[in-house]
């Protein structure tokens, strides 16, 4: 008989922003990231040692005895772990969420226990376990009467802080998040922050933790587009493939032992965490190289980690170096999961490699980041679902893609209401337009590709361009009025002025091919009572296009 207990933690992210300061956010973000790990500080493994429960946590090739608690997966917020006997899996399960509602009163999780004949089996049954409890509404009763003072922050009930010269009405678990970063120092260095640093940059370089005053808003030349340093990007990544993968290896490994599933699945994850964090380090040094300031005598980098773990990354980053932090992060993902998968993938016949697809959400730096979440997640969701649309049973694991979208004021509505408030608009003939697609992948062989993109706005922002950047501004206006006539005829009139042809056409050509179409009407495409541009997409990359070293010397040459 072999038993299975599966552990899980629900609603991170939304967990993370609960209260709407960054600090609380850093110090959320790097407890939750000590809890779940194979090494010697987690507290899982606190728990372990204390509850005198053998384990192979720290040593995947441990000696086998029947009371002994094997992990297949320990990463990112949840384990999976077995036994032979139920006693220990049951004295962990009780400890462990002990524990866990104690250092995180109000974090959601979900968990089973389950015991069948066979590995395979009693993970089966534990996963659809845990499918029913995440999927069934929990019933939580309030821990005050309605006369509590209460945090006003969370609405939860108030307690007084633990920390002297610190006000007094906060929430249980945000008070353990200010103890935290106060007693750990989290605001300079931590956990979390190093796995994002490159080994070779591990205390010299800073993370900035206040976002009105340590990050950079604007470099010291008079870069075009410097205005565009003072906002901040809120960047979501996840892994693409994973469940394929997954469960590919799990038909693979029918029939095998259960030490042969366990060292297979322990492998994987800890392959596909190795890969995260060293894409997620390679995208940190390229910011480093670029980006790179002084504050107060400490060298300091414009973003901020907030999670990394699994196949999934959080962080805040200066506007106008999101989007290329974030390609550089997945073209590195793609490259470090066929390194570190290589093993496991040609034992296992599986797709070699993983990608990995993200949303950017364009922000003020005053704005509050609790009503951004559900946006950059949903941002990601887009993205994947463009993904998805070229993913074949030959090669299913799609290519990497982007989604980016940009706020100017506080927004809680969905994304697709966000969406059609600001980029649908109705026009004079009763038909629609959109104003951009806002996902595009990263890959340069596809030619709704970012680099297309990137090439257009580079080229209206040449001095003699065909249409220059003023001009899609203007035709955006008049389309938001929904005078299509008239931005056709500003088209038009820009073109006529241009005598060299072969500059049109390239222009054209190049839209088309964005746009998916051989013949189009040169800026946008017509599919039944629908209209398509990507007016909106160019006038945002061309907004926050990178304030690099390079641009700011050129500048300053001229």
């Amino acid at each position: 008989m072999i038993y299975c207990y599966l552990f899980e933690a629900k609603s991170i992210q939304q967990y993370l922003f609960r209260s709407g300061k960054l600090k609380d956010v850093i110090a959320a973000s790097e407890r939750l990231d000590q809890l779940i790990d194979s090494n010697e500080t987690s507290v899982l493994n606190h728990v372990l040692r204390n509850a005198q429960l053998s384990s192979d946590l720290l040593d995947s090739i441990q000696a086998e005895s029947s009371d002994c608690i094997h992990f297949l997966r320990c990463k990112g917020g949840a384990f999976y772990s077995y036994c032979e006997k139920e006693a220990p899996l049951l004295a962990l399960r009780s400890l462990w969420t002990l524990t866990v509602q104690q250092l995180f009163p109000s974090l959601d999780f979900t968990d089973a226990l389950t015991g069948k004949a066979t590995l395979i089996d009693a993970l089966d049954m534990a996963h659809q376990q845990l499918a029913t409890d995440r999927n069934s509404p929990i019933i939580k009763f309030p821990i005050a009467n309605t006369i509590s003072e209460r945090y006003q922050r969370s609405g939860k009930v108030a307690v007084p802080s633990s920390i002297k010269g610190q006000e007094n009405n906060l929430d249980l678990d945000t008070d353990n998040h200010r103890h935290a970063y106060e007693s750990q120092d989290m605001k300079h260095a931590a956990a979390l922050q190093n796995r994002f640093t490159p080994e070779s940059l591990r205390g010299k370089i800073h993370y900035p933790v206040d976002i009105e005053n340590e990050f950079q808003k604007s470099p010291k030349a008079n870069a075009s587009n410097q205005v565009a340093t003072r906002d901040i990007a809120l960047i979501h990544i996840d892994g693409n493939g994973l469940g394929i993968l997954l469960m590919g290896l799990k038909d693979a490994l029918k029939g095998k032992t259960t030490a042969e599933y366990q060292y297979a699945f322990r492998e994987f994850s800890q392959a596909l965490n190795t890969a995260t964090e060293k894409a997620a380090q390679k995208a940190t040094q390229w910011l480093a190289e670029n980006a790179t300031y002084e504050y107060k005598g400490k060298s300091f980098l414009p973003m901020r980690p907030i999670v990394l773990g699994g196949d999934d990354l959080t962080l805040l980053c200066r506007a106008d170096l999101a989007l290329d932090f974030s390609q550089i992060f997945c073209i590195e993902f793609k490259k470090e999961s066929e390194i570190a998968l290589k093993a496991v993938s040609e034992k296992y016949n599986l797709p070699t490699y993983l990608t990995a697809s993200g949303g950017i959400l364009y922000n003020k730096a005053g704005h509050p980041f609790t009503n951004s979440l559900h946006l950059v997640e949903a941002l990601c969701a887009h993205a994947k679902k463009l993904t998805k649309s070229v993913a074949t049973i030959e090669h299913p694991v799609g290519p990497a893609a982007l989604a980016f979208y940009r706020i100017s004021n506080t927004v809680s509505t969905s994304f697709t209401a966000a969406f059609k408030q600001s980029q649908q608009f109705l026009l004079a003939d009763n038909n629609s337009i959109d104003m951009g697609a806002s996902a595009y992948f990263v890959e340069d062989n596809y030619s709704n590709s970012l680099h297309n993109l990137t090439a257009i706005a580079k080229l209206c922002r040449e001095k003699n361009a065909v249409i220059s950047m003023a001009k899609w501004r203007q035709m955006a206006t008049l389309l938001a009025q929904g005078d299509l006539a008239e931005a056709k005829a500003l088209f038009n009139r820009a073109t006529s002025l241009v005598t060299d042809t072969r500059s049109i056409t390239s222009l054209t050509e190049k839209l088309n091919t964005l746009l998916g179409c051989t013949q189009g009407n040169g800026w946008y495409v017509k599919e039944g009572e629908q209209l398509h541009c990507i007016i909106n997409d160019l006038l945002i990359v061309d907004h926050f296009r990178p304030v690099l070293p390079d641009e700011i010397k050129g500048e300053n040459n001229e």
